[in-house]
């Protein structure tokens, strides 16, 4: 039964809110039945919702950390060290737990790339892009493939090139 729960809110996530509604119905369904307490934090409409935000940096990060095909340590904790600056401990705890899951899976990049588009503001999707470049000099080396990845990313953004080489 968990995991037709897993599925039914994947499914709900995906119907109203596309990938990242996904993987956000996915994530509170896995987090309710660990029984912990999950909450957006949202008051209201905002632009760029936190919690949109979140994902799509945890799905973007996922897909830079397998772009040369390794999966180190120095990265994974680069990943951790950014959600322990942006999160309570408890928090960081479940966003990594979803992170993993999120590695183990593929994504389409152009849809949650386009549904972050739609979702944030132009300075957030700038901010998300030094993100990931932060990631790819996580080991000391910034691979060619990451660099691809990442400019993929930037181009389903619509981040043009003179914002990317900033």
């Amino acid at each position: 039964m968990a995991v037709g729960k897993k599925l039914l809110y994947g499914g709900l996530g995906w119907v109203t809110l596309g990938p990242i509604g996904a993987i956000i119905g996915y994530a509170i369904a896995s987090m309710s039945e660990n029984q912990t307490s999950y909450s957006t934090g949202t008051s209201g409409p905002a632009y760029t919702k936190p919690g949109d935000f979140i994902v799509s940096i945890l799905v973007l990060l996922a897909k830079v950390m397998k772009a040369d095909g390794k999966l180190l340590k120095s990265e994974l904790d680069y990943v951790k060290q950014f959600l322990q600056g942006q999160f309570r401990p408890h928090e960081v705890q479940n966003f990594m737990a979803l992170f993993k899951d999120i590695l183990d899976k593929e994504y389409p990049l152009k849809d949650v790339c386009r549904q972050i588009q739609r979702s944030m503001d132009h300075p957030s999707r700038l901010e998300l892009i030094h993100i990931l470049f932060g990631l790819s000099a996580a080991d000391g080396h910034v691979d060619a493939q990451e660099i691809h990845v990442i400019h993929s990313i930037a181009n389903y953004l619509n981040i043009n090139e003179s914002d990317f080489a900033s």
